[in-house]
C-alpha cells in the first residue's frame, strides 16, 4: 500500500492530511489531495477575518447597515453556529471578536449570536447592531475536518489521518492521537485511540486568554485548561471544546453527554480526567 501527504497553510493553520492507497489508486488519491487543498483553501478565502473581501468580513464591516449576500455553505455553517449557541446554552458564542480587539471595551453588550440574523430564501446575513462581529475559529475547523473526510471517502481512500491544526480525524483503522501536556512545552500528556472520529482539543496554555466567557466579556478562567472533545461529528466536537472552558469541568461533563460526545480534560492543577465512555481508550503518559 503506497501513502501519499499533502501539507499546506489555510485557515490559520498548517494543514497534513495522510492517505494510504491501493496501487491502482495513485492518481484518484493524488486528485482527492489536490482538492482537498482546493476546498480548504476557498473555505479560508470565504471565511476568515484577515482577508478584506472574504464573506466574513464584509459581515463584520457591514455589521447594523445592511445584508451581506453569502454562498451556500457559509449561510449553513453560521446556522450551525446559532445551533450549537443554543445547545452549548450560549458557551458558544461567534461574536465575541470585538472581545479580542485591542482596544476593545470588555463589556458583553454587544455579543450575541441571536443577533446575528439569516434569510434563508435569500441567503443573506445581518448583523443586528453596528459593532458587532462575527469569528468562527471555533468551529471551521471541525466543519472543514467533516467535509473533508467525506470528500477523501467519496474518492475511495479508506485510510487516511487529516490533521487541520491538531484538529484530526483518522479514517480507517484505529490510531493513536497525542494530547499536549499543558504545563510541559513539546510533551505529550495522554495517548486517544480513535477511528473515523473527530478529535479536536481546545486549550489556553499556548495562546493565552483568547476564548472569552460571552456571558461576562471576560476571559475563560474556569478549572480547565485543556478541554479534548470526540466525536463522529467534527462541528459539534470543535464548538463543544470551546464551550467546555467556558463551562467548566463539572458542566462541561453534562454538555457532552447531551450532544453525544465524549472528552478529555486537563485541569490547572493538573488533573487528568475522562468521560467514562472514553476512559478505555486513553492513557496518560506524564
Amino acid at each position: 500500500m503506497g501513502t501519499m501527504e499533502k501539507m499546506f497553510s489555510a485557515l490559520g493553520t498548517v494543514n497534513r492530511i495522510t492517505v494510504w492507497f491501493a496501487p491502482e489508486q495513485r492518481e484518484s488519491a493524488r486528485e482527492a489531495l489536490e482538492q482537498v487543498e482546493n476546498y480548504v483553501n476557498d473555505m479560508d478565502d470565504r471565511l476568515s477575518v484577515f482577508k478584506a473581501q472574504s464573506e466574513i468580513a464584509q459581515i463584520n464591516r457591514q455589521a447594523g447597515l445592511c445584508d451581506t449576500q453569502v454562498s451556500r455553505e457559509t449561510f449553513d455553517l453560521l446556522k450551525l453556529s446559532k445551533i450549537y449557541g443554543d445547545r452549548t446554552g450560549g458557551a458558544f458564542d461567534i461574536t465575541t471578536k470585538p472581545l479580542t480587539e485591542a482596544t476593545a471595551d470588555k463589556s458583553a453588550d454587544k455579543v450575541n449570536y441571536r443577533d446575528i440574523l439569516l434569510n434563508q430564501r435569500q441567503l443573506t446575513v445581518k448583523l443586528r447592531r453596528q459593532g458587532q462581529a462575527v469569528h468562527l475559529g471555533g468551529i471551521a475547523k471541525g466543519y472543514a475536518l467533516d467535509h473533508v473526510g467525506a470528500l477523501l471517502i467519496s474518492y475511495g481512500i479508506r485510510h487516511a489521518v487529516i490533521n487541520l491544526g491538531g484538529t484530526v480525524r483518522h479514517i480507517g483503522e484505529s490510531r493513536k492521537t497525542g494530547i499536549r501536556h499543558p504545563f510541559a512545552a513539546g510533551e505529550i500528556a495522554v495517548l486517544l485511540d480513535s477511528s473515523n472520529e473527530a478529535v479536536v482539543t481546545s486549550g489556553l496554555y499556548e495562546r493565552g486568554e483568547h476564548i472569552f466567557n460571552p456571558m461576562t466579556g471576560q476571559p475563560a478562567r474556569t478549572d480547565l485548561i485543556s478541554a479534548t472533545v470526540v466525536g463522529t461529528n467534527g462541528t459539534a466536537a470543535d464548538a463543544a471544546a470551546t464551550a467546555c472552558l467556558v463551562l467548566g469541568a463539572q458542566r462541561s461533563v453534562a454538555l457532552l453527554a447531551s450532544l453525544g460526545l465524549e472528552g478529555v480534560f486537563i485541569r490547572r492543577d493538573g488533573a487528568i480526567f475522562a468521560t467514562k465512555g472514553i476512559q478505555p481508550r486513553i492513557q496518560c503518559v506524564s
